[in-house]
């Protein structure tokens, strides 16, 4: 049975943190992938589910964040000022009125999420018209499915069982009431200083347990794809993005 996303970072939002804490830069490219493609108007714009809301710094002054996060101790991280919000709520119903947003973005936090179509139609009511969803997570049958659904899954005392974008979800967002603009395998490296450092880092990001640093870096190579040198240990990491507006 699929664990809902609350579910299980209530249990690993801890390591997730760790891990973002220590190499904060590590997946930049993660987050240039939803933030680069967003309209230069956009004013206001809603993180779905936010994590500890991490996409923030990614944005250009002048706009107001919100972030939307179910999970606890994600939460608690996000931040809250002049220029950002945070709720606790599940993503599938936001209490915001209707087109209160510009643009919404989700990176890699729809995996976990039963029900795709709801949280596609919520976001379509978020939206003012003509506004942006920006979407990127793991394509189904990629090398990231393999490395997460089968070898984090074997070594997570919680497994793995995301079930990731596929050749079906343009057709969900379009009955939702949204123009898919654009729909692609977007690169989007992680870069760490070394073989080790990316091992660590994943464990705790994934919740990598009876595996040393060394050994979760070899499957990452091997199942993934990476290159040792002068730029430090990039992974070859990258994520199906759909770019679409509310009609």
């Amino acid at each position: 049975m699929l664990d809902s996303y609350a579910t299980i970072f209530a249990r690993r939002a801890d390591s997730y943190c760790r891990a973002m804490n220590h190499h904060p830069h590590a997946r930049d490219a993660e987050f240039g992938a939803v933030v680069d493609p967003l309209d230069p108007a956009a004013r206001i714009v809603i993180d779905m589910p936010a994590g500890g809301g991490w996409l923030r710094r990614y944005l250009r002054a002048g706009i107001h964040y919100i972030a939307i996060e179910p999970a606890e101790l994600f939460f608690d991280l996000c931040p809250q000022d002049a220029s950002a919000d945070r709720l606790r709520a599940p993503v599938e119903a936001v209490p915001l009125p209707d087109a209160a947003a510009d643009a919404i973005v989700s990176l890699a936090g729809l995996h976990h999420a039963p029900d795709l179509g709801a949280i596609f139609a919520e976001a379509h009511r978020l939206l003012r018209s003509g506004g942006q969803f920006v979407i990127a997570d793991v394509a189904a049958g990629s090398r990231e499915d393999d490395f997460l659904n089968r070898y984090v899954h074997a070594h997570n005392p919680m497994g793995h069982e995301g079930v990731f974008l596929d050749d079906g979800t343009a057709g969900l967002l379009r009955r939702a009431g949204f123009e898919v603009l654009a729909e692609e395998q977007a690169p989007t490296p992680w870069r760490l200083g070394s073989a080790e450092q990316a091992g660590a880092y994943c464990a705790d990001l994934f919740g990598i347990e009876g595996q040393t640093p060394a050994q979760v870096a070899a499957a990452l190579q091997e199942i993934v794809g990476a290159v040792q040198g002068g730029d430090g240990f990039v992974l070859g990491w990258s994520l199906r993005r759909l770019i679409c507006r509310k009609r």
